[in-house]
């Protein structure tokens, strides 16, 4: 049997229309077979299970949301996802809609290089969820906050009255944790941001941990939620316990020389490092 090339898509992505059909007949002239499957959040990890054995390449059309979907897919059978951005930021996506033919030829062509994504891994009792980005574990829609108990490598770490708490990959630190006020961590350093979300304190930082470190939230009191990548939730009781590690689990995202590097995205997406200007300009 061929190898395979599988196209996951935004379920607004048209998989018969111009841009998916044309990347498929490149492939499959390349002598690919190309399965196609349209993502919705609501799906979890293992939903494209009968389709991965002889895949070489996930491509994910969409946006960001539609990638970090597609990495946890991806993750656990070690194939490289290739990112193709048709939504608004982009931030994770290596190409734009409308470039896609340039960008298969040149991953058939074998001109590319891999950079790794490492995930983390949230249990609850035997549930196993993953995540790209983040880990949160928040009070959902209650307005009293919710106190959580945290340990780092069994070590008490802090017990914070607060709207939860958040666990971040270097990957997700410019996702909801940079709109919380954490750190920019480049995604080459080997790193976890764990954060409280506005807590009832006066000083209460975030604080960046090795990617070893095994992080325990505890709910003393209260009921919260789990929610990973903002995609995944789980309702969490009373007493519940969520365990975060990044176990080495990783995804490999398609890179071409000649992109945008870090600091180009984080100019051109977030404006960083960018002087004040008048108007539009």
């Amino acid at each position: 049997m061929a190898d395979a090339v599988g196209i996951v898509c935004h379920p607004r992505i048209d998989i018969g229309g111009a841009p998916v059909m044309e990347a498929r007949r490149r492939l499959e002239k390349g002598g690919f077979r190309v399965w196609t499957y349209c993502a919705t959040a609501e799906e979890r990890p293992g939903a494209l299970e009968g389709e991965l054995n002889g895949t070489r390449l996930i491509v994910s059309i969409g946006g960001d949301g539609t990638l970090l979907w597609t990495a946890q897919q991806a993750a656990a059978a070690h194939i490289p996802v290739l990112g193709i951005n048709a939504g608004r930021l982009g931030f994770l996506t290596q190409v734009q809609l409308g470039d896609e033919a340039t960008a298969l030829d040149r991953w058939a062509a074998g001109d590319f290089t891999l950079q790794r994504r490492a995930l983390l891994e949230a249990r609850v009792d035997d549930r196993v969820f993953l995540a790209l980005n983040d880990v949160t574990v928040h009070k959902g829609i209650e307005i009293n906050l919710i106190r959580i108990e945290a340990f780092v490598d069994g070590h008490p770490a802090g017990r914070f009255d607060a709207d939860g708490v958040i666990v971040s990959t270097p990957t997700g630190s410019t996702g909801y944790a940079l709109s919380l006020g954490g750190p920019i961590v480049h995604p080459d350093v080997r790193a976890i941001v764990f954060m409280p979300l506005n807590p009832h304190s006066l000083f209460n930082r975030p604080i960046v941990l090795p990617e070893q470190s095994q992080i325990a939230l505890q709910l003393p009191s209260a009921s919260a939620i789990l929610t990973c990548d903002g995609q995944q939730t789980y309702a969490l009781r009373p007493g519940a316990e969520v365990r975060v590690a990044a176990p080495g689990l990783q995804v490999d995202l398609v890179q071409f020389s000649g992109g945008r590097n870090f600091f180009e995205l984080l100019r051109r997406k977030l404006r960083w490092g960018l002087p004040l200007i008048d108007g539009d300009e």
